[in-house]
């Protein structure tokens, strides 16, 4: 058996196996869907769109985040969508599919912290999004074309006077949208010699933060454990209240919803649950989703960096070849090897003048990625 040079070989190697894993694919692209929907009676260029309460069972079949991951946020009862999904079809034919939601948008959501960001929180706007909450990429199943995008915009402007598309690539064949960079989505290629190919100091600095967290103990446990659901969405909810950008608040039902395709991470101190991390997983993919922390215990083990270390050592331990970890804490991440695959926000308001001002006012008021990716660095190093 060959070296691996992992850091948990020599700081941690009673947590986990250690056999070496050979990867598949090593395609860390963003899928290659994209997101839209329809209405009934809407014409547009031959495409007639009609509305569905649920998303068709064949919906993105090959996606980790497909039918499975749409429906559970569906069933989930969480507080402030309106969801739906549109259908596009040509001579009777169904030619794309996609989700949106409707939601009130608060105008500082994505504004820099300070006086104007609290001056602006009473203020919102009804915006009807094509894509979906969670998503890390807007995905539409099927044709992406202009008849079709334009059929899908008709339709969702009779319930909003601004339709969106939420995380989708710059190229998107839609006329008159304003356009403005979304948080860039890390993904990390893993080889299977993934720690030797680490430079000797980053290597050196893994180890260092997990002879940090020697004492904690780590579990993995295929779907939700039930029994600690309580302390789980406990943990979570310490984390997402202290979230800048986040819109959705989930519930406990959801993270036993998506159970069937996640594995949960977790994280103890003694007999002391302190962490914990979802992990959706298929074929050769692990999408990093949502974690939960006790910041106090937390902080003395550097948990937060040992999470992601400990899925590495997952990914390489089950053949996992792509660990997609979203947003935030850009600056570790890059030091992991990911890459950052860019996303725009595309918008436009029904009034021209009103579409004129708002893209004057969000080109001046939003948080740019670079903004971002600067100011994780700093916040990196309270965790």
């Amino acid at each position: 058996m060959q070296p691996t040079n992992s850091p948990f070989d020599r700081t941690a190697r009673t947590m986990w196996g250690t056999d070496p894993h050979i990867q598949q694919s090593m395609d860390v692209s963003p899928p290659s869907a994209t997101v839209a929907l329809a209405q009934p009676d809407g014409r547009y260029g031959g495409v007639i769109v009609d509305e569905l309460s649920d998303p068709p069972i064949d919906f993105l079949p090959d996606e980790l985040e497909g039918h499975a991951f749409y429906k559970a946020f569906q069933d989930a009862d969480i507080q402030g969508f309106e969801l739906g999904y549109l259908r596009a079809q040509r001579n009777g034919k169904p030619i794309a599919t996609a989700p949106f939601f409707v939601m009130r948008y608060r105008i500082n959501t994505t504004m820099k912290g300070g006086w104007a960001k609290r001056l602006m929180t009473p203020f919102w706007l009804r915006i009807a999004c094509i894509g979906h909450p969670l998503a890390d990429f807007g995905v539409i199943d099927g044709e992406i074309s202009a008849p079709v995008l334009e059929a899908f915009n008709r339709h969702l402007q009779t319930k909003a006077p601004i339709v969106s598309y939420k995380d989708f690539p710059l190229s998107l064949p839609l006329t008159d949208f304003a356009v403005e960079p979304g948080l860039p989505v890390a993904a990390l290629a893993i080889h299977a010699d993934y720690w030797s190919r680490l430079k000797q100091h980053v290597r050196s600095d893994f180890r260092r933060r997990l002879r940090k967290a020697a004492a904690l103990r780590i579990e993995v446990r295929d779907g939700f454990p039930s029994e600690l659901g309580e302390r789980i969405y406990e943990l979570y909810l310490n984390v997402h209240r202290r979230g800048e950008f986040a819109f959705e608040t989930l519930t406990r039902k959801y993270f036993e919803l998506v159970g069937p395709f996640s594995k949960f991470a977790l994280y103890w101190e003694d007999d002391v649950l302190i962490g914990f991390c979802l992990l959706m997983c298929k074929g050769h993919r692990m999408h990093y989703k949502y974690l939960g922390m006790d910041y106090e215990r937390g902080r003395r083990h550097g948990l937060y960096f040992v999470m992601s270390l400990s899925h590495i050592e997952m990914c390489l331990r089950n053949g996992y070849t792509i660990y997609q970890t979203g947003s935030t804490t850009y600056e570790f991440k890059l030091r992991l090897g990911s890459t950052l695959h860019p996303v725009y926000l595309h918008y436009r308001h029904r009034n021209r003048v009103v579409n004129w001002m708002i893209r004057r006012m969000m080109a001046r008021v939003s948080f740019k990625p670079k903004d971002f990716v600067r100011s994780n660095a700093q916040g990196e190093a309270k965790l």
